[in-house]
């Protein structure tokens, strides 16, 4: 654990994709059957391959990009539209799922398990680098929450 809390943040930032890619594989079994029972009806495997094939190539090219451009805007825009979103919000979305329908939603276990410990590691690091300052996170985790909301609103629930 001594090598993680020393990690520099474009190393540690691959915690990212690797955990993202367990979450699809956690999910990518049995979401298009949840999604259209509790969400919509008309979800499709494609539709659930086309967001997450993409959200993988966001998250294996996250930190290439902030390895090649470390700056303070790169990282936030990589919080506000990659990370934050997939990660902390992703969590509450599938507790918050298997909560009110009373079901087991496909990717909870990578969600409390795997993703919140990435987000405190990674968070951290950038905080410590000084990546990101405090108001930027907190700016950047608001409009991460407002992005999370439309994305599931329009992908998974298809309300727009």
């Amino acid at each position: 654990m001594t090598q993680i809390k020393s990690a520099r943040f474009s190393y540690i930032v691959w915690l990212f994709p690797a955990g993202y890619a367990l979450h699809v594989l956690e999910e990518l079994p049995h979401f298009t059957s949840w999604a259209r029972q509790y969400a919509n009806a008309s979800f499709t495997m494609r539709d659930y391959l086309i967001v997450h094939v993409t959200g993988v190539v966001v998250a294996v090219a996250s930190p290439f990009v902030i390895r090649y451009y470390p700056s303070p805007s790169v990282t936030f825009l990589f919080f506000t539209f990659a990370f934050t979103p997939a990660v902390f919000f992703n969590i509450l979305f599938h507790a918050g799922a298997t909560a009110v329908f009373r079901a087991y939603s496909p990717g909870l276990l990578t969600a409390i398990t795997i993703y919140p410990v990435t987000f405190f590691l990674v968070t951290r690091q950038a905080l410590r680098e000084r990546l990101i300052s405090k108001r930027a996170a907190m700016i950047s985790f608001f409009l991460a929450g407002v992005f999370h909301a439309a994305d599931v609103s329009h992908n998974v629930f298809k309300t727009w």
